[in-house]
């Protein structure tokens, strides 16, 4: 478990030799990071993936993520080895260095940061569209089964979704108020590319307004739907997502979620619970 990583002398003498760095032995434990294991050592941060992670995938995640700090202020990049990689395995675990940020977490439910959320994403995404991208490497993380949450009518919907949004790129894969940094209310930092993909912006965009708008729980909509107008009206290129479409993207990431927590991660049945009932709730009537 990951719980139980701690960045002993041995660990530290390793990354030391293959980042050419001299990291400080005094760390800290950063919370957040629901897969990896973050460590603070003076103004760099050690992050440690679980042993499913691929090399060569966060390698390619991290790739965005330099490609984004060339344009998006707020975009964290990776620290880079001598030999120019980002990513070296220890314990059979990739690490990888960052700059440490100074921030609070970001808060989906304060109006200011939402509307910042939004237009950070628009950035982001103009960043990640004028270039093209290599295949994304396969994953390595397990899922399970969830014959639960079968939907033919949302697959049916899914694959003309698919054939009708060639437009595609690169993006940062998991855009939640978690994986953004504030300093007096406003955000100064986007983390975590682990997931970053290669999609649709469409589907990044449902997916990050459904977070930023706090709606898990309420299950309304609008906040959700001011944040794709506050994103478009920052020239993001995904095209406008209305209520429908909204649903059946965010249940498709529910879905996924589902699939990948009961896998992964430590049974939480509170939580599974709200996931399950925001995704029947928001499911629209077969030929809608």
């Amino acid at each position: 478990m990951l719980d139980a990583v701690r960045l002993v002398d041995s660990i530290i003498d390793e990354i030391d030799e293959a980042f050419g760095v001299t990291l400080e032995r005094d760390w800290s434990r950063l919370h957040g990071g629901d897969e990896s294991a973050a460590f603070a050592c003076g103004d760099i941060v050690v992050r440690v993936g679980p042993t499913w992670r691929r090399d060569d995938e966060l390698a390619w995640s991290n790739e965005v993520a330099l490609a984004a700090a060339e344009v998006v202020p707020e975009a964290i990049a990776p620290l880079l080895r001598p030999n120019g990689a980002t990513v070296v395995r220890i314990d059979d675990r990739p690490v990888t260095l960052w700059p440490f940020v100074v921030g609070d977490r970001a808060d989906d439910r304060d109006p200011t940061q939402r509307a910042e959320a939004a237009d950070l994403l628009a950035r982001l995404h103009r960043a990640l569209a004028v270039r093209p991208w290599r295949p994304k490497p396969s994953s390595g993380a397990p899922t399970a089964p969830t014959p639960d949450l079968d939907d033919p009518d949302l697959d049916l919907w899914l694959r003309f979704f698919d054939r009708d949004h060639t437009n595609v790129q690169a993006l940062h894969g998991d855009y939640y108020c978690g994986n953004a940094l504030a300093v007096d209310g406003h955000l100064v930092a986007v983390i975590d590319w682990d997931e970053a993909l290669i999609g649709p912006p469409e589907r990044e965009l449902a997916w990050a307004a459904w977070e930023w708008g706090d709606c898990l729980d309420s299950l309304d909509l609008g906040p959700a739907l001011e944040f794709v107008d506050a994103y478009r009206a920052a020239g993001g290129p995904a095209r406008r997502i209305g209520e429908h479409d909204l649903r059946q993207l965010v249940r498709e990431r529910l879905r996924r979620e589902s699939a990948y927590s009961r896998a992964n991660e430590p049974e939480d049945t509170e939580y599974e619970a709200r996931r399950l009932r925001a995704y029947h709730a928001l499911r629209v009537p077969s030929g809608a």
